[in-house]
């Protein structure tokens, strides 16, 4: 799946978001490394009232910043799962078409299927990719 032309225009639409999410996440991050710094900096400066507000604040903002993480970790999970259930359900039809036009009595995916050794003649594999990608080429990644 990851070697078909649809498999790597995925992963790099999947590599893009993760580059924008990090970029917001490493600016909020710095947001929480100024405001740490300058909590610790007047700290003993400040009175007891003013250094628990500005520990709170600090506290409300590591929490958002969690939050947020673990939202982005979610949401790319999930459009991951999303795009890969599509694929394969594409590749599906294709390997459906490949057996019966050329009467395979059986047809295993290689990595998942548990094959210790298979001679090379009668992996499939390039034909799939390539009657795949053909197929992708008429319905573009969304």
């Amino acid at each position: 799946m990851l070697e078909s032309d649809q498999g790597k225009q995925i992963r790099a639409i999947l590599t893009q978001d993760a580059e924008r999410l990090k970029k917001n996440l490493d600016g909020r991050q710095a947001e929480l490394q100024r405001l740490k710094d300058a909590f610790e900096k007047q700290g003993a400066t400040i009175t007891p009232e003013a250094r628990a507000d500005k520990e709170k604040q600090y506290q409300a903002k590591l929490k958002d910043y969690q939050r947020l993480y673990n939202d982005y970790q979610t949401e790319l999970q999930q459009k991951d799962m999303e795009y890969t259930q599509r694929v394969l359900k594409e590749v599906e039809e294709v390997v459906r078409a490949l057996g019966e036009k050329e009467k395979y009595s059986l047809i295993l995916e290689k990595s998942q299927a548990g094959i210790l050794y298979a001679t090379p003649a009668i992996d499939i594999t390039g034909k799939v990719i390539t009657l795949f990608n053909e197929a992708a080429k008429k319905k573009p990644v969304k």
